[in-house]
């Protein structure tokens, strides 16, 4: 069985490093990028099956990378994560096709199942879980 691919996206190493150590035993971390145009030429390069990407990049922000990205690959899920707690962003998110968003200060208990969700194709947010 071919295992899930996730490119990561958030400018802040340690919790790309955090977040592949949490999914690396079950998935494939195929790379981790720092700002929203290499998000989109990785993206592309790579293929990925899921991007876990923050809303807060440099240079394209998350929202934009991921509204682009989704026009360009359609079949990518897209589980958006942030430190902003506005539920207007939150709803941005969905509306351009997110299938997960979760607070970064949830990422220890909520990361896996989004990321499951993702896989299956339910869509969850971290305030309904």
């Amino acid at each position: 069985m071919t295992r899930t691919r996730i490119l990561l996206a958030d400018d802040y190493p340690p919790i790309c490093h955090a977040v592949r150590r949490l999914l690396e035993p079950a998935y494939d971390v195929i790379g981790c990028v720092s700002d929203g145009p290499a998000l989109l030429k990785t993206a592309l390069d790579l293929k990925p099956d899921i991007v876990l990407l923050d809303i807060a990049l440099p240079l394209l922000n998350g929202l934009e990378a991921g509204r682009r990205l989704k026009k360009l690959c359609p079949q990518v899920k897209l589980v958006f994560m942030t430190m902003n707690r506005d539920p207007a962003i939150e709803n941005e998110a969905i509306r351009i096709g997110a299938t997960g968003y979760m607070l970064k200060d949830s990422i220890p208990e909520q990361l896996l199942p989004a990321i499951e969700n993702a896989v299956t194709g339910i869509h969850e947010t971290s305030r309904q879980c």
